[in-house]
């Protein structure tokens, strides 16, 4: 049968990151949150896994660059991405993918020009250090933030992607954050930092221009469980593609994440529960 002549079914977001079959990171954990949040997602795996590594087991591994090119190829072959809107991407499994991602992504922007790339450089945490490969992250340094109009690292990302010195100070996690910023990339939203004036029990998040410095403080949730920078990342898109600010969609992108880690901490989660719907 010849499924040329029907209308493609479309979609206005790409989300590019891993996918596992048991957990709520990667994709499991953005494409129910742009769902919840009414946003039309299509995803495209980097890997795909039966769990995070943290358990017994672990089955699977990273796509090839042939079926991840492919992926990305038919999905606009198909039309499915006429109306595209936004490109998000998490945890990538090869430094190819970043190569192949970053020329896909350049491409896109020619169709779309108003299209947002809100790309999150994951790479590792302050409690884990680097989890990637080397390679792998510069990449990320060297090739794919280049394509991003909005870039989400944690604290250690922004430390890792300026040389490794520790930034702890607000100015020196500003500065050290608009050393990143190029034509296309606008803004850096930086999550999870811990700098010297951040309360006990608060987390800071930052966001940084070229010419501007916000800030805002939220509650430190006891929940170590992965998957809360994949769900920031979706809701802060969802968030700024209804029309808000930056800091708008950073605030609502934040609550969206707290609310889901206190929630996982009072079921004594391994995996973070996302909010009912609304």
């Amino acid at each position: 049968m010849d499924y040329s002549h029907f209308n493609p079914l479309t979609y206005h977001i790409v989300s590019v990151q891993s996918q596992v079959i048991y957990g709520t990171v990667g994709n499991n954990a953005a494409m129910p949150t742009l769902d919840d949040l009414g946003h039309r997602a299509i995803a495209v795996p980097s890997v795909l896994l039966s769990n995070t590594p943290f358990y017994g087991t672990n089955a699977g591994g990273i796509i090839s660059d042939e079926w991840f090119a492919g992926y990305l190829r038919d999905i606009d072959l198909r039309g499915a991405i006429e109306p595209l809107r936004a490109i998000i991407t998490g945890y990538l499994g090869a430094p190819s993918q970043a190569l192949i991602l970053s020329d896909w992504i350049g491409e896109q922007r020619q169709k779309h020009p108003e299209m947002i790339a809100c790309i999150d450089p994951v790479m590792g945490d302050s409690d884990s250090g680097l989890y990637v490969d080397p390679n792998l992250a510069s990449a990320y340094r060297d090739t794919l933030i280049y394509a991003a109009d909005i870039l989400t690292p944690n604290h250690f990302e922004v430390e890792y992607l300026t040389g490794g010195t520790p930034l702890t100070s607000t100015k020196a996690l500003v500065n050290g954050a608009r050393s990143l910023l190029h034509d296309h990339l606008r803004a850096l939203v930086v999550t999870s930092a811990c700098l010297d004036d951040t309360p006990a029990d608060q987390i800071s998040i930052l966001i940084v221009t070229k010419d501007s410095v916000d800030s805002f403080h939220h509650p430190r949730v006891d929940c170590n469980v992965r998957g809360s920078g994949d769900t920031f990342n979706a809701a802060l898109t969802a968030a700024l593609l209804d029309g808000k600010t930056l800091r708008e969609a950073a605030e609502q992108a934040a609550d969206y994440v707290i609310r889901a880690m206190r929630q996982t901490a009072a079921d004594n989660l391994g995996e973070l529960l996302l909010p009912p719907r609304a």
